[in-house]
């Protein structure tokens, strides 16, 4: 029997991490769900599990001790929980991990039809709200597990792919898969999908600069040039269940009465989709070089003669390999972002990244995957489509978890707080550049009886709002992909528009205002709050920190952006047809140990690491100079009298 609990107010709460399960919970739990009726838990061991888990959530088996003995009462049990990292967390959430892990085991794992074997599911905990999950499953500690590092046998390989044949053959367009709403398409999730490739590519870039492989950043670099092309093309093809993540470490191998079997977990990322993407995915990642390419030709032959025999019908060995050279973008797809959102600093995430990203390249080239994605170009070369966003600028800021999470956190009571007082409750406002929603969702309690709209040129940012609305129960506040240049609404639609640190990041900062002017009503308002670095406060004073922020501002100046612009709000505004123009100052200020620290990392890491190519490239910097910078910067933010406070000149105009 397969149990599922969601979670609703009143509920058991869902620990957080592995060490907080405690007796008088599980006890709780499993009651809760049915396991147990008289005993109780009395004592729990939890021995954390690194290898193949870890970078998506936390993992750890259970010794269960109980007060009596019970029919059913497990003594031990695997336990799956979602990150720790609150950041992590709300990233996964948008792509629905816990989600439709949750939801494959309630409603296809109890099917006595279901091809593979799995673990027995004891408990499923999910919080819609946060994300947070609990999995309770069979422990498999008897069984054998996979490694991705030494790849499967020859032996082993075959039997996995003969598997993952009857799975693929058993939904093989089966309409019910369409009636799963956790279960998404491909097309379901396009522009979270593009948003975050294209987010996290930079970051894979570098990986791949670091890692000396120039071919990987190539292909990666054009496929996210092409992937919304993909995306439609790849939809056409036949549709069945596919588990998304199929590789050595989400594999357990058991001994039976009719020889070895294999048990699959880890189905947070299943998909509708080309069941030859699981099996590019295989491949490419759970098979060393040499071995995959002497066992490619008769593992192809098991997987199709299994579709064949389970009664799949018109699907030819040509269609197969056809479908396995497209297939390979699911593992080049999984690795930029997991390489631009996941830590894979450990020894082991270090030496799997590296090994299964060298495994996927020389695959990639085996099969000609560059000549693949000039067959998507071409065919698409003279159809018609939107034109893309112009984006003439890079957002110097960069979109990683850390950013994301700053920005989610952003109010309008704060942020906006000057902006605020000259709305009406019924008005129509306009939030530019409104990043993952945070000022919009607040906003929109202001305007009860009108609305909300907020928009990015950076898609995979506003599903983060559209969620964060959906979840409040905001009903007046919605999300446009659309950019600050070319604004998809007709002249005077809106009451009000506000850009909050917006146009110091442009190039073209007066073609951007004249938009928002056009689509403002006549005695429209609107808002400007953008930094001026000069006006920027910190302490202690240190001259290697003085050097770094010295070279932020070359790099947002290079990128497009102007980091004195705060300060002609006023005289840009009058000259393109605003009327009584109010300015003032205000700051944004880090004045906590944890704060400062936080903020020292975000510039001392994630930012000098998205940019340290251009500096280097441009001569600012030596890689010497970095790390002194770096490691001074670091230090100023851990150090107990550090302050900063950020200039923000704010701006009201009408027109």
């Amino acid at each position: 029997m397969v149990l599922f609990v969601s979670m609703n107010k009143g509920d058991l709460p869902i620990p957080l991490t592995p060490s907080a399960i405690t007796s008088d919970w599980l006890t709780q739990a499993l009651r809760h769900a049915g396991i147990i009726q008289d005993a109780e838990v009395v004592a729990i061991e939890a021995h954390p599990i690194a290898a193949g888990s870890g970078f998506v959530g936390q993992t750890a088996r259970l010794a269960i001790e109980y007060d009596e003995h019970e029919v059913g009462a497990p003594t031990t049990a695997f336990a799956k929980l979602s990150s720790a990292d609150p950041a992590v967390r709300q990233q996964l959430r948008r792509v629905g991990l816990y989600e439709t892990e949750t939801g494959f085991y309630r409603d296809l794992a109890p099917l006595p039809d279901f091809p593979l074997p799995i673990p027995r599911p004891y408990l499923s905990l999910y919080d819609e709200k946060t994300g947070e999950c609990l999995l309770l499953l069979e422990d498999l500690a008897h069984a054998e597990f996979g490694d991705n590092l030494a790849g499967c046998s020859a032996t082993d390989a075959q039997l996995v792919v003969r598997q993952l044949g009857c799975l693929h053959a058993r939904y093989w367009e089966d309409p019910v898969l369409k009636q799963l709403p956790w279960l998404r398409s491909l097309g379901d999730e396009a522009e979270v999908r593009i948003g975050l490739y294209r987010t996290m590519l930079p970051r894979f870039e570098q990986r791949c600069v670091d890692m000396g492989m120039p071919g990987m950043q190539e292909f990666a670099r054009r496929f996210g040039e092409l992937l919304p092309r993909y995306i439609a093309q790849l939809s056409s093809r036949p549709q069945t269940l596919t588990h998304g993540d199929f590789r050595a470490d989400n594999f357990a191998f058991v001994a039976t009465r009719k020889g070895r079997d294999v048990t699959v977990f880890d189905w947070q990322v299943a998909r509708r989709a080309s069941g030859p993407r699981d099996l590019a995915y295989f491949l490419s990642g759970s098979l060393p070089v040499e071995q995959r390419r002497a066992t490619e030709e008769s593992l192809l032959k098991v997987y199709h003669e299994t579709l064949l025999a389970d009664g799949v019908e018109g699907y030819r060995i040509e269609d197969l390999k056809q479908d396995v050279q497209a297939g390979l973008a699911a593992p080049l797809t999984t690795w930029v972002i997991a390489g631009g959102m996941l830590d894979f600093s450990s020894p082991r995430g270090a030496d799997l990244f590296a090994k299964v990203c060298a495994r996927l390249g020389a695959m990639l080239d085996d099969h000609q995957f560059g000549i693949y994605l000039d067959g998507i170009s071409s065919a698409d070369m003279g159809a018609s489509r939107k034109p893309p966003l112009v984006q003439h600028e890079v957002y110097s800021a960069g979109y990683d978890p850390m950013v994301l999470q700053g920005l989610a956190r952003r109010s309008a009571e704060r942020d906006a707080a000057f902006f605020v007082p000259h709305i009406k409750p019924d008005m129509q406002v306009l939030d530019c550049g409104c990043g993952p929603g945070g000022i919009s969702v607040t906003l929109a309690s202001f305007v009860p009886q009108g609305r909300v709209v907020g928009i990015d040129v950076e898609a995979s940012q506003l599903e983060i709002g559209r969620r964060e609305a959906q979840q409040r129960g905001i009903g007046n506040v919605e999300f446009q992909h659309a950019s600050v240049y070319d604004i998809p609404f007709a002249d005077a639609t809106f009451d009000a528009v506000l850009a909050h640190a917006v146009l110091y990041h442009l190039a073209e900062p007066v073609q951007a205002l004249r938009e928002l002017r056009r689509v403002l009503k006549p005695g429209g308002v609107i808002g400007l709050r953008d930094t001026d670095g000069d006006g920027d406060l910190y302490y202690p004073l240190q001259e290697d920190v003085e050097r770094f922020w010295s070279l932020t501002s070359r790099v947002i100046e290079h990128n497009g952006g102007d980091t004195r612009f705060g300060r002609k709000q006023r005289r840009l505004l009058r000259e393109t047809g605003f009327q009584n123009v109010v300015v003032a100052v205000s700051s944004d200020v880090f004045s906590t140990t944890e704060q400062t620290a936080a903020f020292s990392r975000y510039f001392g890491s994630i930012f000098l690491n998205q940019h340290r190519a251009l500096i280097l490239k441009e001569r600012w910097a030596t890689e010497e100079e970095l790390t002194v910078m770096q490691t001074a910067l670091l230090a100023w933010g851990n150090h107990p009298d550090a302050f900063y406070a950020r200039c923000r000149c704010e701006a009201v105009g009408w027109k």
